[in-house]
């Protein structure tokens, strides 16, 4: 009776350790620091600015032919990503000359915005102070755009690798800087920030060469896609 009772013991409790290891899952930290580099070195969604500096001289409209072709391709971008105001911004209070040169470029930014299709109310003109008469202050375009980033910067070393606390080699944690590399190239790599947030929208298949190769299939004729070379060949998806 004794040998049964002890194993009835038993058995209790180790469904009560089988419940308790149930009530507190594993947690992926080790002391106060996160095991996990994602954790600590996390990429979040902000806003930024796009910007391009011009120091307007010579050729049509005070800018020249490269200054042009700078303006059109910071258009675009706008077209694609902008999240507010076209802001063009004039130097007022640097050298004279330049700041006169700046003016009437702002004219002739403005037109080229238009030209593109950029809608006037769209577009803001703004001045800003020079830092002093000899300064030659360029004309800033600028636009506010979404950025995937860090919270804080890569290299930071907080605790001493020569020398640590014994039992941080016996949790085997993952050095503080471990992984936020990876996490900063990650998010500089991110054509659309937006796609952190939710998944885009699908496409429309191609309804005529999915049909094609249904019907191909259904005759069991081959489906590939012939190549002038045939080490190109591959398999339609």
């Amino acid at each position: 009776m004794r040998v049964q009772h002890i194993l009835k013991n038993s058995v209790a409790f180790a469904l009560l350790l089988a419940v308790a290891a149930c009530a507190n899952p594993r947690v992926d930290h080790t002391g106060s620091l996160p095991d996990d580099h994602r954790v600590r070195h996390p990429i979040n969604v902000t806003r930024g600015a796009a910007t391009l500096d011009l120091l307007p001289g010579g050729g049509p409209g005070g800018m020249t032919n490269r200054q042009v072709g700078d303006v059109q391709s910071f258009a675009r971008d706008w077209q694609k990503r902008g999240r507010g105001q076209l802001a063009i911004n004039v130097p007022t209070g640097g050298d004279p000359i330049t700041d006169g040169q700046s003016a009437h470029a702002a004219k002739e930014i403005r037109r080229i915005f238009g030209a593109m299709g950029i809608p006037g109310n769209a577009i803001v003109t703004q001045r800003y102070a020079a830092d002093g008469p000899q300064h030659l202050a360029p004309v800033r375009l600028e636009f506010p755009v979404l950025e995937a980033k860090l919270p804080h910067e890569c290299g930071q070393w907080p605790d001493d690798m020569g020398f640590m606390d014994p039992g941080s080699s016996n949790r085997n944690q993952s050095y503080w800087n471990f992984g936020c590399a990876h996490q900063q190239n990650l998010a500089a790599q991110i054509e659309d920030p937006e796609d952190l947030i939710r998944p885009r929208a699908e496409e429309p298949a191609m309804a005529r060469r999915r049909t094609e190769a249904i019907e191909k299939f259904a005759k069991g004729e081959p489906t590939v896609t012939s190549y002038p070379d045939p080490k190109m060949q591959t398999r339609d998806e």
